[in-house]
């Protein structure tokens, strides 16, 4: 097996020497990086239950999710505030387009 260097020239192998390369059971699809990411815990079992604590008040809650973070006083409260953020931005960007048409005309 020859080998080239950034010089251009060739280094020879021991072809005795066998080299192995352990590939990890992935397919295709999943190949660039998911190896590397942390392993998802199991699905929750229908029906069980887990206490967490919410992130905003510092209340314990029973939840089915593992992905919610807030108690549901908590998340109502920062939907609305998502919400109206978000009415904000697009009343700021129609009323720049609005300028904007009539600057042009």
């Amino acid at each position: 097996m020859r080998q080239f260097t950034q010089s251009g020239r060739s280094r020879i192998r021991n072809p005795s020497v066998v080299y192995t390369h352990e590939v990890p059971d992935v397919n295709h699809c999943d190949f660039h990086y998911s190896h590397l990411l942390p392993k998802k815990p199991g699905i929750l079992p229908l029906e069980e239950t887990m206490t967490k604590q919410c992130r905003r008040c510092g209340a314990e809650f029973i939840t089915r999710s593992r992905i919610r973070k807030r108690c549901d006083i908590c998340q109502t409260v920062v939907s609305a505030e998502k919400q109206k953020k978000a009415n904000e931005r697009l009343k700021a960007r129609r009323a720049a387009r609005r300028l904007c048409l009539v600057k042009a005309c």
